[in-house]
């Protein structure tokens, strides 16, 4: 059962903003009491940090992300890509995020873990009282053994029933009631944000209007940069069957735009040319890559570090077993110089035409978004870390709507 407080705007037509709480029949609360209860918390954000990082029965039973599976510093080679006649700004998400992408054991189940490990990878960066927010990015085991543990402890209730209360070493996909409950739990504040439907001509603007003033607002109203890099943590973007990260927003002087993320289920590494072939032949290995997955048809999606000389696209060897595409290792992008050419990387712009195909899309945010001068903003004086009482209130998850 659900209850909902609602507010209507006056800055923005037609919009609601609905505090939505998720609750199983017996279980229904009083969000006015639970609301009320927010307000006087003393704000200690280290409380559930320090608890859960001395907790050596958690961290025992958890593994540590292999390092050669992320792809760091991929946030600063993007510039150069939006130096063009046609882009009037981008926006880009905080340099502290890594990529990931989706191995050969999660093909087709494993995105919202991916996404997840994005979001941990500016976690374990970002420090806050002399320490990182996020003591470790965690394997998708360890994210699912977690996720379990939440939930014998009584977070998302309605959730778990949902997944007969078990994901660990099975194949189900999570998706942002999860990665929150996951959040909550190890005691960091998200904020979740529903955007129910399309506006006119079936194109979601509330969605990237409110991506583009999230990461515009980190920046100083004098900012003359085409292209800047903010602080801002990445975004968790959802829709039905697939989730994304966007790490940035482009906007065009056509006053079209795309909003840049890294899809989990495509590769970041693609082959390249340097003018010197032998050193290309000695940095560049040949990998047998499956293709497990076909690409959705659906996603029309623009590689902005691709070229449209042909001599710099991906070659294919058929066989009979397997499909060579030439690439390089996580690992070793991340043992190159700084100097390696960013055509080797690889995420998406995504039009709001492509975004307009599906109906609801869901964000999760690291941090508080709140209702304030007439539209949903992102609090940046707000502490990424909960304290005890905070974090008790948000066992039950919470969702900001625009409908």
């Amino acid at each position: 059962m659900t209850k909902t407080i609602t507010q209507t705007t006056n800055s923005m037509k037609n919009v609601k903003v609905t505090l939505k709480r998720k609750q199983s029949i017996d279980q229904e609360l009083d969000l006015r009491d639970d609301l009320k209860k927010q307000k006087p918390v003393c704000n200690k954000p280290s409380n559930v940090r320090s608890r859960i990082n001395a907790d050596r029965e958690i961290w025992d039973k958890v593994t540590v992300l292999n390092q050669d599976c992320r792809t760091s510093g991929v946030i600063p080679r993007l510039e150069p890509n939006f130096k063009k006649a046609d882009t009037l700004a981008a926006y880009l998400c905080s340099p502290l995020t890594d990529h990931l992408s989706t191995s050969f054991m999660d093909l087709g189940w494993g995105c919202g873990y991916r996404n997840c490990q994005m979001l941990m990878s500016f976690l374990e960066r970002r420090t806050e009282d002399g320490e990182p927010i996020l003591k470790c990015v965690l394997d998708i085991t360890s994210i699912q053994l977690l996720i379990e543990k939440a939930w014998k402890e009584g977070f998302d209730t309605l959730g778990a029933a949902q997944l007969d209360h078990h994901v660990f070493k099975t194949r189900k996909w999570i998706g942002t009631t999860e990665v929150y409950t996951l959040l909550t739990y190890l005691g960091i504040r998200s904020t979740i944000i529903d955007f129910h439907k399309p506006g006119p001509n079936h194109l979601h603007h509330d969605l990237m209007d409110w991506i583009q003033s999230y990461f515009m607002d980190a920046l100083e109203d004098n900012s003359k940069e085409t292209v800047c890099i903010t602080d801002r943590p990445p975004l968790y973007l959802q829709h039905q069957g697939h989730s994304r990260t966007v790490v940035g927003i482009e906007v065009l002087k056509s006053g079209k735009r795309n909003l840049i993320m890294f899809d989990p289920g495509r590769r970041i590494l693609r082959s390249y040319r340097t003018s010197n072939k032998q050193q290309e032949e000695d940095e560049v290995k040949e990998v047998e890559i499956r293709q497990a997955e076909k690409e959705d048809a659906d996603d029309e999606e623009i590689d902005i570090l691709s070229n449209d000389d042909d001599d710099h696209k991906p070659s294919f060897t058929q066989n009979s077993n397997s499909l060579k595409k030439k690439v390089v290792t996580a690992a070793h992008l991340n043992n190159c110089n700084n100097n390696l050419p960013s055509a080797l990387l690889r995420p998406f712009r995504v039009d709001d035409k492509s975004i307009g195909r599906h109906k609801q899309y869901q964000i999760l945010v690291l941090g508080q978004v709140d209702y304030r001068n007439g539209k949903m903003a992102w609090d940046s004086n707000k502490s990424f870390l909960l304290n005890e009482d905070e974090r008790e209130v948000m066992k039950n998850v919470t969702s900001l709507t625009v409908i």
